[in-house]
């Protein structure tokens, strides 16, 4: 898959910051943020990005029900969510797998290798399709 921007929805502005830089930097990817889930859906239906990375815990809307409206959007659904949480507990990882993520990685995360991480869990996604 290839991917050229991604929607970051990170509440916590240090964090959207590294990972920002990481992304861009280290991925060369274009990064749009958003601070909470209302405005991740609203940056998903407008600026038509390739990847959404998630947060868990956000104002608004968390990321869990999130992912699920982006999932139950017939023109948003196609976008691959991965959840960037300190929310590290299996059944936290399941629940956000099961509404339609295809990843999970954890904060605090290497901004030197979360470009390859991300590379890694969309190519075992294209291996799975």
């Amino acid at each position: 898959m290839e991917i050229h921007k991604i929607l970051l929805a990170e509440d916590e502005e240090d964090i959207r910051k590294v990972a920002q830089i990481s992304l861009q930097f280290r991925g060369g990817w274009e990064v749009v943020l958003a601070t909470n889930g209302e405005e991740c859906l609203a940056k998903a239906a407008s600026d038509s990005p390739d990847l959404i990375l998630l947060d868990c815990m956000m104002p608004k809307l968390d990321g869990y029900e999130t992912c699920r409206r982006l999932k139950a959007d017939p023109s948003l659904r196609h976008i691959p969510v991965i959840f960037l949480t300190a929310k590290a507990q299996e059944i936290e990882v399941k629940k956000g797998l099961s509404l339609g993520a295809v990843g999970y990685l954890i904060k605090p995360f290497n901004p030197m290798s979360l470009a390859a991480e991300i590379k890694q869990i969309l190519e075992e996604q294209d291996e799975r399709a």
